[in-house]
């Protein structure tokens, strides 16, 4: 089956196999152009795509004048759980932020817009609003190590939010949740919506996507006891920086 593929395929299925199986260790430098072109008695332009499938993954990463190395640094494990709420309170930092220096890396942002604004049709169906109706937004480009990772924006009901900080356009240091949790409020439940897309223009420019990378859409929704809702983020993730896990333990299912 593998010799009915494209030999650009089969050089990259080669070097992804050494790459998954340590033969290329994360730094490594992979085999320049010129020596597929020997080893596989192929073309420049050959090889040249089967590198570029490889980048396409997230696998790897070609510096001009240096070559193409195997990427240094895992994706980033955003880990969902019954008490993520919880994880971050005594941090004095949002869960983005926690997560990430937990995980070795150095989180920050750029705020991209903070204001009140036209709630577009799923947001609003999230917030149970009607689409068009005013509500205060926050949107922001989120890093790690300076790699832009993630396009965040929140909306926030005008009864919960405004007149607060959420219409600050600072950072909020501590997290929109724990300011939610200092207006008043209780989260009582949440969910989360997941969604695997192509992205857009805007999104490929802000996450500096290269070609064929799909981003993960997550909708996170967040209630009171009294079942309104607090806010919904929406989550636009750089696909080939990323994984996911969900975590649960015996306590949070039982009656």
């Amino acid at each position: 089956m593998s010799e009915r593929l494209p030999l650009s395929r089969r050089i990259a299925a080669d070097l992804r196999a050494a790459i998954m199986q340590g033969e290329l260790a994360p730094g490594a430098v992979l085999p320049s152009e010129r020596q597929l072109i020997a080893q596989y008695g192929t073309t420049k332009a050959t090889a040249g795509k089967a590198i570029a499938f490889l980048v396409a993954e997230g696998l790897v990463t070609t510096e001009f004048g240096r070559g193409t190395f195997v990427r240094r640094r895992p994706p980033l494990r955003r880990v969902s759980a019954a008490r993520r709420h919880a994880a971050h309170r005594d941090t004095g930092k949002p869960v983005f932020d926690v997560g990430a220096i937990e995980q070795g890396r150095v989180p920050s942002r750029r705020i991209l817009f903070v204001g009140r604004a036209p709630l577009p049709a799923n947001a609003a169906h999230w917030l149970r609003a009607s689409p068009g109706d005013e509500a205060v937004v926050r949107r922001r480009l989120q890093f790690l190590d300076d790699e832009p990772v993630v396009v965040s924006a929140s909306y926030y009901p005008l009864w919960l939010a405004a007149d607060t900080r959420l219409e600050s356009p600072d950072a909020l240091p501590e997290g929109p949740d724990e300011l939610i949790e200092s207006l008043g409020h209780t989260f009582f439940r949440g969910v989360e919506v997941f969604s695997a897309l192509m992205p857009t223009p805007e999104e490929t420019e802000l996450l500096n996507l290269h070609a064929g990378v799909p981003v993960m859409h997550m909708w996170d929704v967040d209630y009171d006891k009294d079942g309104r809702p607090l806010q919904a983020a929406h989550d636009v993730y750089a696909g080939d920086k990323h994984e996911f896990i969900y975590e649960w333990n015996e306590g949070d299912i039982q009656p």
